[in-house]
């Protein structure tokens, strides 16, 4: 059922805070004072009193991607205004106390903890959510058909202190959910349809498109053969410019797109041509391009959505196109590493410095902390001065990096391999000699 009042949202994340936070409480040994004197609040942290308080703030709206194309109900225009809105809504969680002393940070904590318990034990809220027989929807919403998936956001740290009015106010514990999908009520249609005079039926002999897993293959040589080995990873992992393959159900129409999602972008984004998608019946290609969208193709961690569009005639003579939407399969865009080759072993030059060529390891949207390079059994830490030092790496720029013998536990002459991870996804294997 669209709603108008996107209090009802938040009211239904209250509800769930309070009853299961207390019972929290409860279950701690947490005196009746503390249990009773527990508010949820939707107001920004800044603006938070009280010795036990809770805020689930509501700070900013996305339209859902998926609810643009929904058909009018009747012949009204434009069309846009009598079709339901689909919002993701975002929320701040955040917990406050006033008690004096040292010890109004734990009884924040206390509170946070409990409340992240909260959201991620109940992810789906709808009518038939009860917590000890009473419905966790306001009046408003109890036995309508809205239902509420609560999805915990992975910020990065350093990207936390932009949810604070650059720096106006002190950094704070906070967690950031994504609540969809609320539909915004449309207006109501005042001219209908007349009476069907020749049908249009269309049969779809085919089912929903799915997708069941992403696959790539990696190439690399072990030190010492003569043969590069083939190997089938699943999920797929593949750098910029390499295929990688999306297997599934249904995936044939008139025009099959991918549509794109990672934590840097809003909503999922539609790709097609410019990753050189082609669709079979049981199999989706697509070549890992350098930019999705408007935004660059970075190394981590994607999801992805195959879209399929069958067109038909209608009786009028025009064309109509339905278009379905798989579930979601992850999958991972590696760092490249072009130098050393795949039956290649790196060495280091006389200053110990062994260069590697590829990409992209430095850009705007990766974290300092996001890069981890191991050699071996090793873990190396990034070069915190100007001048790279033994048993340290450096990023040179977005297609370089450097690391830089000797390196604390590893013998002369041993060959190993070395691994660069950015945000959670890690190079195909190479092997460095060690100077």
């Amino acid at each position: 059922m669209p709603l108008l009042d996107l209090s009802l949202a938040t009211q239904t994340l209250s509800n769930l805070l309070e009853r299961r936070v207390k019972a929290g409480l409860t279950a701690l040994g947490q005196p009746p004072a503390v249990i009773n004197g527990l508010a949820v609040s939707a107001l920004p942290a800044d603006r938070l009193t009280g010795d036990e308080t809770i805020s689930i703030y509501l700070y900013h709206a996305t339209e859902e991607a998926q609810y643009k194309n929904l058909p009018p109900p009747g012949l009204d225009e434009p069309a846009v205004r009598f079709r339901p809105m689909g919002l993701n809504l975002y929320y701040q969680l955040n917990t406050h106390s006033d008690v004096v002393g040292e010890q109004s940070a734990p009884r924040a904590q206390l509170l946070f903890g409990l409340a992240l318990k909260a959201l991620h034990d109940y992810p789906i809220i709808d009518k038939t959510t009860t917590l000890n027989g009473t419905p966790v929807f306001p009046p408003a919403l109890q036995g309508t058909d809205n239902c509420f998936r609560i999805t915990l956001q992975a910020i990065q740290p350093t990207e936390a202190p932009h949810y604070w009015t650059g720096g106006a106010q002190p950094l704070r514990l906070a967690a950031y959910y994504i609540v969809s999908v609320a539909l915004l009520e449309p207006e109501p249609p005042s001219q209908f349809a007349g009476r069907v005079l020749r049908y249009g039926v269309h049969t779809f002999v085919r089912g929903a498109p799915r997708l069941d897993a992403s696959r790539s293959t990696v190439t690399f040589r072990v030190p010492g053969e003569t043969v590069d080995r083939d190997v089938e990873v699943q999920p797929g992992e593949a750098p910029v410019g390499t295929e990688i393959r999306f297997h599934g159900t249904d995936l044939a129409g008139d025009d099959t797109t991918l549509l794109l999602k990672n934590s840097r972008f809003g909503e999922a984004l539609e790709v097609g041509s410019t990753w050189g998608v082609i669709a079979r019946d049981d199999r989706i290609t697509a070549t890992v391009a350098a930019q999705i969208g408007t935004f660059d193709t970075l190394p981590g961690i994607y999801s992805a959505m195959a879209k399929v569009v069958t067109r038909r005639r209608m009786p009028d003579g025009s064309f109509r196109s339905f278009g379905q939407t798989s579930n979601e399969v992850p999958f991972l865009v590696t760092p490249a590493i072009t130098n050393p080759a795949v039956n290649a072993i790196a060495t280091a030059n006389a200053q110990g410095i062994v260069i590697i060529s590829g990409g992209v390891f430095d850009h705007p949207g990766i974290p300092a902390d996001a890069v981890t390079v191991m050699v071996g059994p090793q873990r190396v830490p990034r070069e915190p001065t100007a001048t790279l030092t033994p048993g340290h790496f450096r990023v040179s720029n977005p297609t370089q990096l450097r690391f830089r013998f000797p390196i604390t536990g590893l013998n002369s002459g041993d060959v190993l391999p070395f691994r660069i991870m950015i945000n959670g996804a890690e190079t195909a294997p190479r092997w460095v000699t060690v100077p």
